[in-house]
C-alpha cells in the first residue's frame, strides 16, 4: 500500500459529470486522477503537518495489479489498495464517500469469553478464485486503516464446499439463536448466502437475532450483489459494506417430493435433502428458483473447467443445450406449472400455465442474474416480490434471440411469447423419465427431483439475515 504522505497532502477537484477526482500537489505538474468507482472510503485523519484550520482526510482506493493482469472478462484486476492524504476535500466527496465513524455493525462487542462477533468468510474457490487475494490486499488493508486490527475480527477461509455451513452450525447460528449481535462479511458468490440462510433456519427461536451480512462479489454471476447495487464499482461491494445500512433480505422456501437429492461434486455425487437439522428437506433461497434451460445450463457449467471462463460459462453451456454437439434436437421439458397469485383484494388464487412443454421457467427475487443480464427489469432491490419469467417451445435461434434481449435492459419481457408475472409461489410437477431433465436450480445449488416428483416454492414472511446495502451505490 502506498501512502500519499510521502508526497505531502493533496488538494482535490471533482468533475461530477465524468465522476473523476483529480488530486494536486505543489510539486506535481499533473494531477493524480481517481475514478469514483475506485474509491473505498474517505475518513478524517490527524497529522502534525498543516495548520489547525486545515481538515485532513485519508482517501482509500483500489488500484490495478498491473498491466496485462486481467480477469476473465478482459478487464484489469483491481486487487491492491492505495492511501492518499487530502486536505479540505470538496463537499461532493464528503457526501459520497465520507465515513465519519464506524457503523454499529462493525463495532459489535465480543462475547463474554472474548470471542469475536465480527467475522470475515473468504470463499477460496468462488468464481475464478480471487477472494483470498482481494481479502489480503484490499479488505485487510482497509480494515486496518479504519482502526480494525486483526483482534477485532475473525477470518474463516473455506477448505471445502461445506465450510460455510459448518461456520454457521458452530458459530453464527448458535450465537444468533442466543440473541447475540453478529456481523459477517462474505467474500463469495450467491452460493455462500444460500448456505447461510439455509443453516440459520434451524436456529430460529424466540431470542433469535438476525445477523448482519455484508457481501463482496466474488462469484460468477453475482446475482444478489448486482441486483442489490453492491457490485457497481471496483471495490466489489466493500464501499457499500463500510458505509451502508442493514436491510432484511427477502427469501423463499422450496419444498420437494420424496427421493429428491442435492447434487454435489460437479454432479458426481448426491446428498439427501432431509437431514437431522432439516427433516422436511426444505431449501431456502434469496435469488432464483428455476427449471428447464436455466437450471440445466447452471448445472452443466458448474465444473472446474467451465468456471475458468467466468460468466461466459453460462453462454457456453446454453449453446451446447440448444445446439447439441451430437446433432440431436434441443430438449423440451415436460411438466405442469401452477402459479399462486393474489388478486387486487389480496386473496390468493391459482393459475395453470396452458402448456406442458417448456423451455424456460424461472422465478426470482432479484433483477439481475449477471451484471448486464436484467432477467426481471421490474424488480427493485430487496423489494420481496417474487416474479416469474417463462416461455415454451421455440427454435434454438429464437431462444438465443429472446435471451439476448435480457442483456438489453430486460427487453425480453416485452416479447409476446414470454410470460412475466408477479407471483406468491408456484408448483412444478415434472414429467421426465431422465433425471438429467429433473434438475432444479436454487441460487446455484442443484436439486435433482425424484421421478414423478414436484417442487413448490413460496415467498417467506420473515428472513434470517440483514444484508448491508448502500443508498449511494
Amino acid at each position: 500500500m502506498s501512502d500519499g504522505l510521502t508526497h505531502g497532502a493533496y488538494t482535490a477537484s471533482v468533475d461530477t459529470a465524468s465522476q473523476i477526482i483529480t488530486l494536486y500537489h505543489d510539486d506535481v505538474q499533473h494531477g493524480v486522477e481517481v475514478l469514483f468507482i475506485e474509491v473505498i472510503a474517505l475518513f478524517p485523519t490527524t497529522s502534525e503537518l498543516g495548520t489547525s484550520q486545515e481538515k485532513r482526510y485519508t482517501l482509500l482506493r483500489v488500484s490495478k495489479t498491473g498491466v496485462g493482469d486481467n480477469d476473465s472478462n478482459g478487464k484489469e484486476k483491481y486487487m491492491t489498495t492505495e492511501s492518499l492524504k487530502v486536505v479540505d476535500p470538496p463537499e461532493v466527496l464528503l457526501d459520497h464517500f465520507l465515513i465519519s465513524r464506524l457503523p454499529e455493525y462493525l463495532s459489535v462487542p465480543s462475547s463474554e469469553n472474548d470471542e469475536c462477533n465480527l467475522h470475515v468468510i473468504v470463499s477460496i474457490k468462488s468464481g475464478i478464485c480471487e477472494a483470498e487475494m482481494f481479502f489480503e490486499n484490499v479488505v485487510q488493508v482497509a480494515f486496518h486503516a479504519l482502526g480494525l486490527s486483526g483482534q477485532h475480527y475473525q477470518v474463516h477461509k473455506t477448505s471445502s464446499e461445506h465450510s460455510i455451513k459448518e461456520f454457521v452450525c458452530n458459530i453464527l447460528g448458535p450465537r444468533a439463536g442466543s440473541g447475540i449481535a453478529q456481523t459477517a462479511l462474505l467474500l463469495s458468490g450467491d452460493g455462500g448466502i444460500v448456505d447461510i440462510i439455509n443453516v440459520l433456519q434451524s436456529f430460529r427461536r424466540p431470542d433469535f437475532l438476525q445477523p448482519t451480512v455484508g457481501l463482496l462479489a466474488m462469484g460468477t454471476g453475482n446475482a444478489l450483489a448486482n441486483s442489490a447495487g453492491l457490485n457497481g464499482d471496483f471495490t466489489r461491494g466493500l464501499r457499500s459494506f463500510l458505509r451502508g445500512h442493514p436491510q432484511n433480505l427477502p427469501t423463499f422456501a422450496a419444498s420437494f417430493s420424496q427421493n429428491s437429492q442435492h447434487l454435489v461434486d460437479e454432479g458426481r455425487r448426491t446428498e439427501p435433502l432431509n437431514t437431522k437439522e432439516n427433516p422436511d428437506g426444505i431449501v431456502h433461497g434469496a435469488v432464483v428458483c428455476s427449471w428447464a434451460l436455466h437450471a440445466s445450463l447452471v448445472a452443466d457449467s458448474d465444473t472446474t473447467e467451465y468456471r475458468k471462463f467466468g460468466p461466459q460459462r453460462f453462454q457456453m453451456a446454453a449453446k451446447e443445450l440448444l445446439d447439441p454437439s451430437d446433432g440431436s434436437e434441443p430438449h423440451l421439458y415436460s411438466g405442469r406449472v401452477t402459479l399462486y397469485k393474489k388478486n387486487e383484494n389480496g386473496q390468493e388464487y391459482t393459475e395453470h400455465l396452458d402448456r406442458t412443454k417448456h423451455m424456460y421457467v424461472l422465478a426470482t427475487l432479484v433483477s439481475n442474474l449477471e451484471e448486464k443480464l436484467s432477467i426481471s427489469p421490474n424488480s427493485k432491490p430487496l423489494d420481496g416480490q417474487l416474479r416469474l419469467v417463462h416461455f415454451g417451445a421455440h427454435p434454438s435461434d429464437e431462444v438465443m434471440r429472446i435471451l439476448g434481449l435480457a442483456f438489453q435492459g430486460g427487453k425480453h419481457v416485452l416479447e409476446a411469447s414470454v410470460g412475466y408475472d408477479s407471483i406468491e409461489g408456484m408448483r412444478i410437477e415434472l414429467d421426465e423419465e431422465d433425471s438429467h431433465w429433473r434438475r432444479i436450480c436454487i441460487d446455484g445449488k442443484i436439486i435433482q427431483v425424484g421421478k414423478g416428483g414436484w417442487v413448490v416454492i413460496r415467498k417467506e414472511m420473515y428472513g434470517v439475515v440483514n444484508l448491508v446495502v448502500d443508498d449511494y451505490s
